[in-house]
This record gives C-alpha cells, sequence and structure tokens, in this order.
C-alpha cells in the first residue's frame, strides 16, 4: 500500500459525499458499506490491488466514500495499523473529508430540539474525526451565525481545515498531506486535546466561546446530577453548553465507566465497555465543555454539588445502588464487542 494513498469522504447524506468524492478523484474510487472492520478490509484490498497494477512508484490515490453513520475514526486508524504491520509506515491517509449542511448543525446547536440525538452523534463524529470540514448550505446563515459556526467547528476540530463547498472543486484545493491524517484522528478531537492536556480552556478573543475542562475524582450523586442537568447545564444564565464530551462515574451505577456527550440540547449518558476497576479506565469525572457566555465558576460549583459527599462515600456500592436513579437504564455491556474508551 503507497504511503498517503487514501482519503475518505463521509457526509450526514450519501448524494453529499458522492457529489464531493467526485470533484477531488484523481483516478480511482470506491464506496463502502458494512462495518468499520470490513470497510477498512476492503479498502486494503482494493489499494493493494492498484499498487500491483500500477506499480508501487505510481500516484494511484483512491477516494472512498463512506456510508452515512459509519465510523471514519475507526477505518482510518485500522488502515493506518494494517499498514504499520506490514510495511513499517502507516502514513497511509492523506485526509477524512466531513461534509455538513451548515443550515442543519447550526439548527442542532442552537435550537431548542433535544431529541435529534443519531443527528447530533453523527455530526459531532463527522466533525471531530476529519482533516476537511466543507460547509455547505451556508447562505441560509445570517453572517453573525455562519462566524459562530466557524469559530466553534475550531474548536472540536483543531486539527481540521474548515472551507465552503463551492471552493473544493478539485483535488488540488485539499491542504497538502503527509499521509498522517490517521495519526490526527487517534487524539486530535477539541475534547481529546483538553482532556489530556489542559489544551483550550478559558475564553477566546476572538469570538464568545467559552471552554471549560472538569476533573474530579468523586462519583456523581444521580439525583442531585440531573437536577444540575436540568437547572444548570440547560441553555440560561450560566450560558449555552454547546458541546460537552469526556467520561463519568455515577455512584448508583459503580460497575461501568459512562460516556458522557452533548450536542446543542441533546445529552447522552451511555455506559462503557471500560469495567470501574479496569487500570486503563478514566478516574471519577473527566469533563469538557464549550459554549457561549459560559460562567465556569457556577457550573464547577453546580457540578461539586452533585459529587458525592465524605459520609456519602464511605457507605459504599451496595447502599449506592439502591438510590434512586432518574436516567435510563443502560443496556447490558459485552467487553468484547465494544470499542475501549477514546
Amino acid at each position: 500500500m503507497r504511503a498517503a494513498a487514501i482519503t475518505l469522504v463521509t457526509a450526514l447524506h450519501e448524494a453529499d459525499a458522492d457529489r464531493v468524492a467526485a470533484r477531488i478523484t484523481t483516478g480511482h474510487r470506491m464506496h463502502v458499506d458494512g462495518s468499520a472492520f470490513a470497510a477498512a478490509r476492503a479498502v486494503a484490498e482494493r489499494a493493494d490491488h492498484l499498487d500491483r497494477v500500477c506499480g508501487p512508484d505510481a500516484d494511484h490515490g483512491l477516494v472512498v466514500t463512506l456510508r452515512p453513520g459509519s465510523d471514519a475514526r475507526a477505518v482510518g486508524m485500522m488502515l493506518a495499523n494494517a499498514a504499520r504491520s506490514e510495511t513499517g509506515d502507516d502514513r497511509v491517509l492523506r485526509h477524512v473529508v466531513g461534509v455538513l449542511p451548515a443550515d442543519d448543525v447550526a439548527h442542532l446547536l442552537w435550537s431548542d430540539v433535544d431529541d435529534a440525538f443519531v443527528a447530533a452523534d453523527r455530526v459531532a463524529s463527522l466533525v471531530e474525526y476529519a482533516t476537511v470540514i466543507a460547509l455547505d448550505r451556508l447562505a441560509p446563515l445570517s453572517l453573525h451565525r455562519r462566524r459562530a459556526l466557524v469559530a466553534l467547528l475550531h474548536r472540536l476540530a483543531p486539527q481540521a481545515v474548515i472551507v465552503a463547498l463551492p471552493a473544493l472543486r478539485t483535488a488540488r484545493d485539499l491542504p497538502a498531506s503527509n499521509g498522517g491524517a490517521a495519526r490526527v484522528l487517534a487524539s486530535g478531537a477539541g475534547w481529546m486535546r483538553a482532556l489530556s492536556s489542559g489544551a483550550d480552556t478559558g475564553r477566546d478573543a476572538r469570538d464568545d466561546l467559552v471552554a471549560m475542562r472538569y476533573r474530579e475524582p468523586l462519583p456523581f450523586h444521580p439525583g442531585r446530577l440531573a437536577t444540575v442537568i436540568e437547572r444548570d447545564l440547560a441553555a440560561g444564565s450560566l450560558g449555552r453548553v454547546l458541546r460537552s464530551k469526556g467520561f463519568f462515574r455515577l455512584a448508583s451505577r459503580p460497575d461501568h465507566v459512562g460516556s458522557w456527550s452533548s450536542f446543542g440540547a441533546m445529552l447522552a449518558l451511555d455506559p462503557t465497555a471500560n469495567p470501574s476497576w479496569d487500570a486503563d479506565a478514566p478516574i471519577g469525572q473527566a469533563l469538557w465543555f464549550v459554549g457561549e457566555r459560559l460562567d465556569v465558576r457556577a457550573i464547577e460549583r453546580a457540578l461539586d454539588g452533585a459529587l458525592l459527599t465524605p459520609p456519602e462515600l464511605l457507605a459504599g456500592p451496595d447502599l449506592w445502588r439502591g438510590w434512586a436513579d432518574p436516567f435510563p437504564v443502560w443496556p447490558a455491556v459485552d467487553p468484547a464487542s465494544e470499542h475501549r474508551h477514546e
């Protein structure tokens, strides 16, 4: 597999991915369905075939469209890992291009819609695991909203180049790449950088956004956390949270680490495959928030108030399990079938 041969294209709608792929294809193109593993295997086989037919010195760039909802991050990292094991060089991925309708994304972020979880999750993944974000349908947005959206996308995906879709006409309009896009996918999202290094916290003078990191070793009390989510994290006097992501511990569910993910008004609290006693599991709360005019100190105080008190902590998990828990029941998690925490 020749280094830097592959570009992945993802979108909310297959027609948008096809349209962009047609513009940036220089020779070879394919579409893949199925799981991330099946998709990565199909792409690797096609790239190897092109290498044999065209010769290792030929520039046989391959543009791949993924079906909506595919895990582009997993596909890209699998391709890089396979190449590293075969050749010692993991530089096989030029870009991951995410195509997004700007007006739909802005609606999810700034409206009060709270039931579009699938769309929100797909948008977040497209943004945070892309090296190029192509925005379509910018015209319906006001100049203020357009600037706010672009500023937020830069926070969510600091590694990505953001372009208006009409400006992406050919492959020459893509930024230069050394083929190391998969390395960016591994830890390049804004929330990953913030939780690992403290990067991107505080206020940016160039926009109205404020980012904060919340780390505490204690678990949350389920009832008090539900109150904080409803009263303090909803858009209001403490600002508007546009995106939050990370890991959390809920005392009433002590066996697994939880995954926290919000986009606009939608918040999903799901289990991960990490048992709480796993040495690699995050400790306590590790959350990143970004939004407009966030009152960081007030949000921190609210979250602190949802943590277990010393007497509650000493009571232990057997008592915690019996507490009233207002959150949806988590399905049973099979660690063998789930990804580990990111």
